[in-house]
C-alpha cells in the first residue's frame, strides 16, 4: 500500500483538482494542526477495503460455526431445516 500524503485541511479548497488526481496514488491525510483531521480514498479503493472487511467477517463467522460444531457436533441441523428456517424468514 502507498504511504498517505499529508495536506493541510485548509487546503481542500484551493486544490481540489490536484488532491483528486493524488488519489489515484493512494491516501490522503488532510491535517488540521499536527494532526490527521480526514483520510481520502478513492472510490475503487474503499470498496476493496469494504469487500476484504466483509470477506474477513464471512471467514470469522465460518471459523466460529466450526468451532461450534466441533464443541457440539450433534446440534448441526440438515440443509432442509435450515433451507424451511431461511424459507420462512423470507430470506430464501
Amino acid at each position: 500500500a502507498a504511504t498517505p500524503k499529508l495536506m493541510p485541511l485548509s487546503e481542500l479548497g484551493q486544490r481540489q483538482a490536484e488532491i483528486l488526481a493524488a488519489l489515484n496514488e493512494g491516501p490522503l491525510v488532510l491535517t488540521e494542526g499536527n494532526r490527521a483531521a480526514v483520510i481520502l480514498v478513492d472510490a475503487d479503493y474503499w470498496d476493496q477495503i469494504v469487500q476484504e472487511l466483509r470477506d474477513l467477517r464471512d471467514t470469522l463467522d465460518a471459523m466460529d460455526a466450526y468451532q461450534a460444531y466441533r464443541q457440539s457436533p450433534d446440534y448441526v441441523k440438515s440443509w432442509q431445516v435450515v433451507r424451511e428456517t431461511l424459507v420462512a424468514a423470507g430470506l430464501l
